[in-house]
């Protein structure tokens, strides 16, 4: 690597990706990383898009992106973001039970993609509806007024207060209850041309990953201090501190399971062309 070709990274703004990045630059600057690697900051659909043309070298990108581009990335070795019961941010808002829905033109978060296709699954097999969908800026209230469903995700579908009541179905645990298995909605991984050409720096930040992460989820309420400056008063505090304990980062057996359940499934729907391979990482 020279100085002409920096490690770019790709970082989701969501809260569920703050043990991987606080703290991240000053180990990679420790590790001797030159030069300094940037920083891509935006939601997921964007992070893949930038992902697929090039523009930046690894991120946590959407396990359907990597379905559908397989041959194009590596995953670096067990970084996940999964759900083994419950995933609190990705949610179907709804105003009507999920069971009526049948027929119905649901709104999706341009800033999804798994998640989107992940809804596309369950009402399509799991409740054997026919459904319409339209991919739109991700507004709950604006969605829920002009749709009687909306897909919303991130920190915007953690902290929802509809005015409305309306119904809220996680869709981690509707798929934990249908499969029996974890979801995966991201999954780390790096372009097989960047690993090829500056593996030393990929292996290296790989490494400094893990070690961020350990470190940050070993003590998960100084994190949101430190990182937010929230204090444990502040009534998100406990929301936020449980969130991060619920959610999975590394990619066991039963996750691995999950996530090409979910590969086999959204290729029979039609979400991804190309048939599902075996997991590809980076050595």
């Amino acid at each position: 690597m020279n100085a002409q070709t920096p490690l770019r990274i790709g970082k989701i703004r969501y809260l569920n990706c703050l043990p991987f990045f606080f703290g991240l630059p000053e180990l990679l600057r420790a590790k001797g990383i030159v030069p300094e690697p940037s920083f891509f900051e935006s939601y997921p659909a964007e992070i893949n898009q930038a992902m697929e043309k090039g523009e930046i070298d690894a991120a946590p990108i959407s396990s359907l992106e990597y379905l559908r581009n397989q041959d194009e990335y590596l995953l670096l070795p067990d970084l996940a973001i999964g759900t083994r019961l419950f995933a609190r941010s990705v949610l179907l808002l709804s105003r009507k039970k999920i069971e009526q829905l049948n027929g119905a033109v649901i709104a999706l978060s341009r800033e999804s993609l798994s998640s989107s296709g992940l809804l596309r699954i369950l009402l399509g097999k799991k409740y054997e509806h026919r459904n319409t969908f339209e991919v739109t800026e991700q507004d709950p209230e604006a969605m829920l007024r002009k749709y009687p469903a909306a897909l919303v995700i991130g920190d915007q579908a953690l902290f929802c207060q509809p005015k409305e009541l309306v119904y809220k179905y996680d869709l981690g645990e509707l798929w934990q209850s249908w499969t029996g298995k974890p979801f995966v909605f991201a999954l780390w991984a790096a372009r097989r041309d960047f690993a090829t050409r500056h593996p030393e720096t990929l292996r290296t930040f790989s490494e400094a990953l893990r070690e961020t992460l350990l470190k940050n989820l070993a003590d998960p309420e100084a994190l949101l201090k430190q990182a937010l400056g929230i204090a444990p008063s502040d009534k998100r505090f406990c929301q936020m501190l449980g969130y991060l304990v619920n959610l999975q980062y590394t990619l066991d057996l039963a996750m691995k399971e999950g996530v090409v359940r979910f590969f086999e499934l959204a290729h029979e729907e039609g979400l991804a062309l190309t048939v599902p391979q075996p997991l590809r990482f980076f050595e």
